[in-house]
């Protein structure tokens, strides 16, 4: 976000808080001289009256740790207990429901439900242990599974590792946001994604994009890739999912093993790469997350 985009967003909320809506037409302030100060100004006219709105303001950085103390000690808040950051997205704007049936999930007094915007709401939830991997991805089941069964509607979750400093909250959030980023564009159809194991996303995403751009048209063009349909794509992020094995992916995507030889020969055909050879299912893989990402940049 440019110096532009944070003074604008910081003049909104300072206006929703006071009711007078300002702006800078002249200042002997540096770039973020002035943001600090616009930061201050909503922090203290901002009654940050519930611990929620207290989270939303700490996560997202528009309340500094200094500033944060006073309603540290109101709330009541453990600053070393174990915790972790949940991020659920929802393909369209939740319901009262969806967020009443998520606080019933966390009987834990310290636990918080923060709703971030119209599709997101973030939820930290508080462990007397370092949670397992199979734990954690337990806690994702029951919210995807629960909001799926009773408010139906469909929502996608990210996490990151657990943290015992309260410190490292506005980090853990800046991350799991980013993995629900990198998540919907490289891996569209999971719906649960951790920061810590997207590697390749994660990788592919920091890639500038004429560099992106350079490596597709030297290997499968942008046009040539746009023009595959959708349950080919599928069949061949299944055919990858499967380690490559034809019989595996044949079973999963219960299609007929010749007519899946058939289908990988007809993509051969069209594009010069046989994803049965190791060496050309690298490419294609690539190229088609390398597409994915250029699509959700335009």
């Amino acid at each position: 976000m440019n110096y532009d985009e944070k003074k604008n967003k910081l003049l909104e909320q300072l206006s929703k808080a006071t009711g007078i809506n300002f702006q800078i037409s002249d200042s002997d302030l540096s770039d973020e001289e002035t943001i600090n100060k616009l930061k201050e100004m909503v922090v203290r006219f901002n009654v940050l009256d519930s611990k929620s709105s207290f989270y939303r303001a700490f996560l997202t950085r528009e309340l500094s740790y200094s500033d944060a103390a006073a309603y540290i000690h109101r709330f009541h808040i453990d600053e070393n207990a174990i915790r972790m950051l949940f991020y659920l997205e929802s393909q369209t704007d939740y319901s009262k429901e969806a967020v009443s049936l998520l606080k019933s999930l966390l009987p834990d007094s310290q636990d918080a439900l923060i709703q971030i915007d119209s599709k997101h709401i973030a939820v930290i939830v508080h462990f007397s242990k370092i949670p397992s991997s199979e734990e954690i991805e337990q806690y994702c089941n029951e919210f995807l599974d629960m909001l799926e069964s009773e408010a139906f509607m469909s929502f996608k979750v990210s996490y990151d590792l657990p943290i015992n400093k309260f410190t490292d909250l506005p980090n853990s959030y800046k991350d799991i946001v980013l993995a629900m980023h990198i998540g919907n564009i490289f891996r569209g159809t999971d719906h649960i994604y951790s920061y810590n194991t997207l590697g390749l996303g994660r990788l592919l995403f920091n890639i500038p994009i004429d560099e992106v751009e350079t490596y597709l048209n030297n290997h499968i063009n942008m046009d040539l890739l746009s023009g595959i349909d959708v349950e080919t794509l599928n069949l061949l992020d299944a055919f990858f999912d499967n380690d490559l094995s034809l019989a595996e992916t044949s079973r999963k995507m219960f299609i007929h093993r010749n007519t899946l030889i058939y289908r990988l020969d007809k993509f051969a055909d069209l594009t010069g790469y046989d994803v049965r050879k190791f060496s050309d299912a690298i490419t294609v893989k690539l190229s088609l997350m390398l597409y994915n990402y250029i699509r959700a940049t335009k």
